[in-house]
């Protein structure tokens, strides 16, 4: 019980690393901002690769999340920790979403 306990720790604060750094290069793609040239050029693809490439902030932080735990967790997979991985990161973006959109008011 214990190791599970620590374990769900440990993959909570990957997560909330992950999703965040992700979330906020996504944020700074915008006009005015450091990578916008980045955006400039996702915004000539089509867009099933440029959502996940970061014009979507939902897409890159799930691909972020899905390759982060498939790399790193490759020896100990487990295939319902990955899904909580990918749905965690994407669900703490939605927040920071939030959060953003407040802070802007």
């Amino acid at each position: 019980m214990q190791q599970n306990y620590v374990m769900t720790w440990k993959y909570m604060h990957e997560i909330i690393k992950i999703s965040l750094i992700a979330f906020i290069f996504t944020e700074m793609t915008h006009e005015g901002m450091i990578f916008h040239s980045y955006k400039k050029i996702l915004l000539k693809l089509p867009e099933w690769i440029a959502f996940p490439l970061g014009l979507c902030y939902m897409c890159f932080v799930g691909q972020a999340c899905l390759w982060y735990y498939l790399i790193f967790h490759f020896r100990d997979y487990n295939l319902i920790d990955h899904l909580f991985f990918v749905s965690a990161g994407i669900m703490l973006s939605v927040i920071y979403k939030i959060f953003f959109n407040y802070a802007d008011r």
